[in-house]
């Protein structure tokens, strides 16, 4: 059997999202497919990967927010929502100047925001001359932090997380590095939450970076 497409997967996780009684999907938007012009200004910047390209072939963007139905809050903080916001791919390729970098000598400068789930994060591939750049998460204001996973590997975490709130951090650890910094409330709400809402999902594939 043909595996399905990243597409697909979204569509797939969509309806599982829509038949789930303790959710409600209250955005859910598939961009058109790239255009030819616009794929070919995106190769001009970067040797688009086979996933990328199958991928903006069949979605040029994607957008899915949910939330739980009832308590949406965690007492202590923090949401029981979900949000992904995969942009076109003339935004991922575009300068980023003054909103992820502002100097040119500023080290976020290689960042292109391909997951901007919310006002201040995002999920970032680290543009460093590599044929298969890696994703970083990114906070405004915070140290950049490696998800040791390329954009295909990044797609699949995203599909497993629903585009939890925050879920990357269950993976990018604590914003100074310390392998035995206690978990951030996200990371926290993230790990106590997920099995709660969705049976099937695995804790083992959300491995803190900096715990090994």
């Amino acid at each position: 059997m043909k595996t399905p497409s990243i597409v697909q997967q979204f569509h797939s996780m969509v309806a599982s999202l829509k038949n789930n009684p303790a959710i409600d999907v209250y955005l859910c938007n598939f961009n058109s497919p790239a255009t030819e012009e616009e794929l070919k200004e995106a190769q001009s910047k970067f040797n688009l990967t086979p996933a990328m390209i199958d991928f903006y072939n069949e979605a040029n963007g994607i957008s899915i927010q949910w939330e739980k139905l009832g308590e949406k809050e965690v007492p202590g903080g923090g949401l029981i929502a979900g949000m992904i916001d995969l942009l076109p791919v003339q935004e991922v390729f575009r300068d980023w100047k003054d909103n992820i970098y502002f100097e040119e000598d500023d080290p976020c400068k290689p960042l292109h925001p391909l997951d901007y789930f919310i006002g201040n994060a995002c999920a970032a591939l680290y543009l460093d001359g590599s044929d298969n750049p890696e994703v970083y998460y990114y906070y405004r204001g915070e140290r950049m932090r490696p998800l040791g996973v390329d954009f295909e590997g990044y797609i699949q975490l995203l599909l497993k997380s629903r585009g939890f709130w925050y879920w990357p951090l269950a993976i990018a650890g604590s914003e100074d590095a310390n392998p035995s910094a206690p978990m951030s409330r996200e990371e926290r709400n993230f790990r106590e939450i997920m099995p709660q809402l969705f049976p099937d999902f695995d804790a083992s594939d959300f491995q803190r970076l900096n715990n090994k």
